[in-house]
């Protein structure tokens, strides 16, 4: 292990260590806050020199990491695929790059500049680029659009009359950020190395004030406090003081646009949206969320408790979406389309969830009960007979709301269950208010601890062939099972308030739609993160080990999962977790004769006990290697390990693939693998690491690639012809949302025949297969004329998710009356008498009496 180096800090009389990690970890925070504008890319220096743009979650992680190892990165002026920007940067350079005379440039270039800056007081730093030349920064408190530094860099320009012989020069050159006052079809910008680089061709760049001097400790500690304490020492400019001392007009600048308008709250109140801001930013979780909005770097959680607190606010939700016209990176089309789409989905949030969520400490003064909205309007003054009305607007009403529980189980349903089960729906949409009342009675004697006489009932199971040697059991649980069970485990989880360290699961609890978040971006954060470590050439020396699970859900012990909370646990919470126990035991004995060990894999409650179970587990095994030296990354049972160069990685693979079995959960040795150095994997292994034998990033316009032209298209769909074969598995990946249209045309001229003969696979690839097919009259047409559905094995997942997911089109009214029609006497009445699974056959005879009609909407 390599010995940490210390100072000691006295602070009030007390003797404060602090380790050199720690301040390296404090430098990037504050170069993250000042300079990232793009947080999802940067430019990665390659072995060649050059800087190549690479897509990954960019965070004040990715930047430590590049102080500690020496590397090197580009750091994007833009905010990604918008105009703007948070720092313009002069960057004076040597054209002699045999024996460039820093010294010199700086005291005829950067001398009459700063002074310059200095009695506009400007706020600025000073940087050695580590070769031949100095970089000027200047930083803004908020964004602002490139125009409008492109309008300051030129006014300090002329300002200033000793840049006038620079570009002139044959000694010193300058380059300018942002060199033109357009971004049009421009999606990152350009970069500027970042503070503290260590270009492979020069030194480690440093931050310096005063006069000019080279260091050579560029290592040490003492350079590394220096480096913080001119950090710390930096204000950002105020863009509107900046703009008035230089005599710049912004008085038509978005900025200030909605800075007067009113807004009518709940037909009572009168409010502006800066009176929104800095009411809510009285507390902290909110003054954080509006700072990194502010700088461009709010995160998506954000979006969605902002949308959850001012959508009820006044008619056609003006409110928020001019709160969020207030900051930069603003789509108009795109907050539009998303407010419309998910608005009435989300609840104002308590204090106590909210801080909860953030990882924060709750002041004091708030009440952790009140809500974001009752908040708002209780400062704006609102009456309390009124404020009543709004009290129960919040996550506690998606957690126990029974009529929610029923809206999202419908959802999941059609989302999670290995066959949408159109029986299951039918009785999910035909549950009246006695219903209701009824299974709400049930869960408060549950709450309460009342012992009452509750057995699973009416639960189906499928069996999904994975391979000729593997078959999966899934199992969806009766309407009233699931609503109760799925009712019961979200309350669970809120009143214990866990959170587990993994991408999968996550609940959603202000959502009225979702019990999770949504599986793709989840699993796209999870790859994101394992990304950070493969795509950056200065993590190469990290050394990285995959385990995966063997049949996780099959050894989950519920008994022993309430037995590692049963201390922390309330009456009533504990009330909860020994009813589910006792459900699970029923249900898991009638499953496998007896043996009650193992959760159903389907069921809400069962995933949520199963991250709970494994997050409580690794927490444990890895308390060995004290949670340090190593970071950890999981979606289900698929867990990457990345560890640190002085950490032991093998001791701790080694460690592991003996502990996990002993706790009962064995390991697939066929897939579990220790990699080594990343520097040593072979491009196999990094596919591997990578999952990318699916179409996760490949074959999509997503966030990172924005709309791609044809010729795009083409070129990536024949890249990733080269690299793959096809697998039905990828399926709900080329049908799923943005996958262009040209992977979808070359799956069906190719492989259609491949799929409806197909046995094995998820019931959800089949679905997005079928849901996709009956929309698309072309290739249902040319199936049916070739007679293809005869393809499609009667006894199979595949022919299930067909027959259900033909009924739900049916019903939704999205396929065309007459492909229905067809499909109806060509292929379905021809299946009469023939065998088939008795829920299929309940199907298919209900499909014979139907009469295809076309909706009111469309008529």
């Amino acid at each position: 292990m390599k010995q940490i180096k210390c100072l000691d800090i006295i602070i009030f009389g007390e003797v404060n260590i602090v380790t050199i990690d720690q301040i390296i970890k404090n430098i990037a925070q504050l170069e993250y806050s000042l300079f990232v504008v793009n947080s999802y890319a940067a430019g990665i220096q390659q072995n060649d020199g050059r800087y190549i743009t690479k897509y990954f979650p960019m965070s004040p992680f990715v930047i430590e990491q590049m102080l500690k190892r020496q590397g090197s990165m580009g750091c994007y002026q833009q905010g990604y695929k918008t105009n703007r920007i948070k720092w313009i940067c002069f960057d004076f350079d040597c054209k002699d790059k045999v024996e460039p005379n820093v010294l010199s440039l700086y005291n005829q270039c950067i001398v009459p500049f700063t002074q310059m800056l200095d009695e506009f007081e400007i706020n600025y730093m000073l940087e050695f680029s580590g070769r031949r030349g100095i970089h000027v920064w200047i930083t803004f408190d908020k964004l602002i659009t490139k125009e409008l530094g492109y309008r300051i860099v030129c006014k300090l320009e002329q300002c200033c009359p000793a840049l006038y012989g620079i570009m002139e020069s044959k000694e010193w050159g300058l380059d300018r950020f942002p060199a033109t006052d357009s971004s049009r079809n421009n999606i990152v910008g350009k970069q500027v190395k970042f503070p503290l680089s260590c270009h492979m061709s020069g030194d480690r760049s440093f931050f310096f004030t005063k006069s000019f001097q080279k260091k050579d400790d560029t290592e040490s500690e003492k350079f590394f406090q220096e480096q913080l304490k001119i950090l710390e020492g930096y204000k950002p400019n105020d863009i509107e003081v900046v703009t008035s001392r230089l005599g710049i007009d912004i008085s038509h600048s978005d900025e200030v646009k909605l800075k007067y308008r009113k807004y009518r709250l709940v037909d009572k109140i009168e409010i502006t949206v800066d009176q929104v801001i800095d009411i809510l930013s009285e507390t902290e979780v909110f003054n954080k969320i509006f700072l990194r909005m502010k700088q461009g770097l709010a995160m998506p959680q954000d979006w969605t408790v902002l949308l959850g607190t001012l959508y009820l606010c006044d008619s056609n939700a003006q409110l928020v979406k001019d709160v969020f016209r207030k900051f930069p990176n603003y789509d108009e089309q795109k907050t539009y389309s998303n407010i419309e789409k998910v608005g009435g989905r989300y609840f104002p949030a308590t204090f106590e969830y909210l801080y909860h969520i953030y990882g924060m400490k709750i002041e004091s003064s708030l009440d952790g009960q009140e809500t974001s909205l009752h908040y708002l309007l209780r400062k704006c003054g609102l009456e309390q007979n009124l404020l009543v009305q709004y009290e129960e607007l919040n996550e506690k009403k998606a957690v126990s709301d029974i009529g929610l529980t029923v809206k999202k189980e419908k959802a999941y349903l059609k989302d999670n269950d290995e066959v949408p089960d159109v029986s299951i729906w039918n009785k999910l949409c035909n549950l009246k208010q006695y219903d209701l009342q009824h299974y709400d009675d049930i869960i408060e004697k549950i709450v309460r601890g009342e012992k009452i006489e509750y057995v699973p009932t009416e639960y189906k199971v499928y069996e999904r062939v994975e391979s000729s040697e593997k078959v999966r059991t899934l199992v969806s649980l009766s309407a009233k099972d699931r609503v109760i069970t799925t009712n019961l485990a979200l309350r669970l989880c809120s009143k214990m308030k866990v959170n587990w360290k993994s991408f999968s699961y996550h609940i959603s609890y202000t959502s009225q739609e979702r019990i999770f978040y949504y599986w793709y971006s989840s699993w796209g954060k999870f790859i994101d993160h394992i990304r950070v470590f493969t795509e950056i050439p200065f993590m190469d020396n990290y050394e990285a080990f995959y385990i995966d699970l063997k049949g996780f859900y099959d050894h989950i012990d519920f008994v022993s999962v309430f037995r590692s909370f049963e201390d922390l646990l309330d009456e009533e919470t504990k009330n909860i977790f020994v009813f589910l126990t006792e459900f699970n035991d029923m249900l898991m004995k009638k499953l496998q004769n007896g043996r009650r060990i193992g959760v159903p894999q389907g069921p809400a409650y069962a995933r949520i006990i199963a991250e709970m179970f494994l997050d409580r587990l690794l927490e444990s095994v890895c308390q060995r290697f004290k949670n340090s030296g190593f970071y950890m990354y999981r979606y289900v049972d698929d867990i990457v390990f990345f560890c640190e160069p002085d950490f032991d990685g093998k001791a701790m693979y080694d460690y592991l693939i003996g502990a996990l079995p002993s706790a009962g959960l064995p390991v697939n040795y066929d897939k579990t693998k220790y990699f080594g150095k990343i520097s040593l994997i072979n491009d196999e292994d990094r596919r591997e690491l990578l999952h990318q034998d699916s179409f996760n990033y490949e074959l999509k316009e997503n966030e990172y690639t924005g709309i791609l032209v044809e010729e795009e298209r083409r070129k990536k769909l024949k890249n990733y012809l080269m690299k793959n074969s096809f697998s039905v598995g990828s399926l709900r990946y080329i049908f799923g949302t943005n996958t262009f249209s040209e992977a979808q045309s070359w799956c069906l001229d190719y492989y259609r025949e491949d799929i409806l003969k197909s046995c094995n696979g998820r019931g959800s690839n089949f679905r997005k297969f079928y849901e996709f097919l009956f929309c698309n009259e072309r290739y249902m047409k040319l199936i049916l004329d070739n007679e293809e559905l005869a393809l499609i094995s009667l006894d199979s997942l595949n022919f299930s998710n067909f027959v259900h997911s033909l009924y739900y089109a049916v019903q939704d009214h999205v396929i065309a009356p007459s492909l229905f029609e067809r499909i109806k006497h060509e292929y379905i009445e021809k299946l009469f008498d023939t065998k088939m699974k008795k829920d299929d056959e309940i199907i298919i005879n209900a499909l014979r009496l139907i009469t295809a009609e076309v909706s009111d909407e469309k008529a």
